[in-house]
């Protein structure tokens, strides 16, 4: 009896084995772990695409103000140059109207003593026939002169109001322009979900490359 009581196995306890209602709540937990893992990774997806989608409309407004900028002062720069040429014409001009209508003074003013030698006995009439047709020619092409520098001094002046108020303008930008640069927020909104829960360095975006875009351009 004793060598079979030594050889019997020794009793085991009672195992209770867990009942479906925890097995249920168990599940419930999981789930709600993983759902709460979920939320929050596509909460933080959306705040993060939409910092980016803000910041590139921001940085969007930004460039097309510098673009405007830009264009506005190498527009000043063509005007600029267009009243540089004009004023350099109409002095160039200014000049030799002046000194052709001292030449024209000095003209009348040998007109006026009808004759050379005034303290002396006159020349040959013949010398005084080419002297005063002579002093006739060059009044008349110092008035010719003085008629051409005015008319080109003027011609310039108009010719630089032209150009300035037809061709080169300044860019200012239209009201069309201005919308089209700017960017609702909510336009977040309308974008592809795909876009708006979009996980970073896993999903491209589709937008180009910095040196892409700039070969773009």
């Amino acid at each position: 009896l004793k060598a079979r009581d030594l050889s019997a196995s020794p009793p085991t306890p009672h195992t209770r084995r867990p009942s479906s209602a925890a097995k249920a709540s168990a599940k419930m937990a999981v789930e709600g772990a993983i759902g709460a893992a979920a939320a929050g990774m596509a909460a933080g997806a959306f705040s993060y695409n939409r910092e980016n989608y803000m910041f590139d409309a921001e940085m969007r407004w930004e460039r097309f103000a510098s673009a405007r900028e830009y264009a506005n002062q190498q527009a000043e720069q063509y005007r600029g140059d267009i009243r540089n040429l004009a004023a350099l014409t109409v002095k160039k001009h200014g000049l030799w109207a002046v000194s052709a209508t001292l030449c024209m003074a000095l003209n009348v003013a040998l007109y006026c003593a009808g004759r050379l030698g005034l303290h002396g006995p006159s020349p040959p009439a013949w010398i005084m026939g080419l002297w005063l047709t002579n002093n006739a020619a060059s009044f008349g092409f110092m008035a010719v002169t003085t008629f051409l520098a005015l008319h080109a001094s003027f011609r310039a002046s108009a010719a630089s109001v032209h150009l300035l108020t037809r061709k080169a303008r300044v860019p200012v930008p239209t009201l069309k322009q201005l919308d089209q640069a700017r960017t609702f927020a909510s336009e977040f909104e309308q974008q592809s979900v795909s876009d708006i829960f979009r996980v970073p360095y896993l999903s491209s975006s589709g937008a180009p490359k910095t040196d892409e875009a700039f070969q773009g351009s």
